[in-house]
């Protein structure tokens, strides 16, 4: 009896999974069909829905040949078990590798694109650090020669400043040199005016003698 009672058991547990397999399970539309879903579980009953290869259905209930099944837009009718496949259908499964087809090809011409971009902006950068290493260049040229014109300019400067303070040097040497060729002259001056009024008194002098000693001997032999 309690034998019993497990057979009993499993066989209920069997018969729950079967059904909650089958309300869980998802059927398509067969390959290359158009399937009617009516009203019941017969060809008698009233079309409700025509439904096209790779339709995707909801399966309700199973009786016999048929199924009750619920359709994309939620209705709900009964069509023919055989016309129903748990596998995706080859339509569908082309439409899919199509689009994931679309899609790389897509992915592909971005990639492209951004490769091109990517291309042109490294030519862009190459150019512009050509030009910039030119620039740096040129730059680092007039530096250089900058700096060597700064030394030599240094040195003329001081050399300037050197000729300038010899210049100042020698200019108040000849001023002094001037001052006293001045004075000397003055004084060589003084000294020739003295000697020739000293002649001119001398000789006046003896000449004044001379009358005088000339009128006295007169006078002694007169």
């Amino acid at each position: 009896m309690h034998s019993l009672k497990k057979i009993l058991f499993l066989a209920c547990s069997l018969i729950v999974l079967e059904i909650a397999y089958a309300y869980a399970q998802t059927v398509y539309v067969t390959d290359e069909f158009e399937i009617t879903m009516r009203t019941g579980p017969s060809i008698e009953n009233k079309i409700i829905a025509m439904l096209p290869t790779g339709t995707k259905l909801q399966v309700i209930e199973e009786k016999g040949d048929w199924i009750l099944a619920k359709g994309p837009n939620d209705e709900e009718g009964w069509i023919f078990k055989r016309y129903a496949s748990a596998e995706i259908p080859k339509k569908i499964i082309l439409e899919q590798l199509r689009n994931k087809y679309q899609e790389a090809a897509k992915q592909l011409e971005t990639e492209k694109e951004k490769a091109l971009t990517f291309e042109m902006k490294n030519k862009e950068l190459g150019s512009a650090l050509h030009t910039s290493q030119k620039q740096f260049e040129k730059v680092n040229k007039d530096y250089t020669g900058l700096v060597a014109e700064s030394k030599d300019f240094l040195h003329l400067k001081n050399e300037h400043a050197s000729n300038i303070d010899n210049l100042k040097k020698t200019t108040s040497e000849l001023i002094i040199l001037k001052k006293e060729n001045e004075d000397l002259r003055l004084s060589t001056n003084l000294i020739w005016f003295l000697s020739g009024a000293g002649v001119v008194a001398v000789s006046w002098l003896v000449g004044f003698m001379m009358g005088k000693v000339t009128r006295r001997s007169r006078s002694l032999y007169g």
